[in-house]
């Protein structure tokens, strides 16, 4: 998978999708909160052993 900037518009999202999309939005805003919510010397030692 491959980043791109183009914008996907979907003009008829189905309720299913709109419901999966909203449950990774929660979960990115879960992960950027518990990044933020680290300690710096615990980031560094979580990305030094990942």
């Amino acid at each position: 998978m491959s980043h791109t900037e183009e914008t996907l518009v979907i003009s008829k999202p189905s309720e299913k999708l709109l419901k999966a999309i909203e449950e990774l939005r929660k979960h990115k805003l879960s992960q950027i909160e518990k990044l933020r919510n680290m300690k710096p010397e615990d980031f560094s030692r979580r990305v030094i052993l990942s």
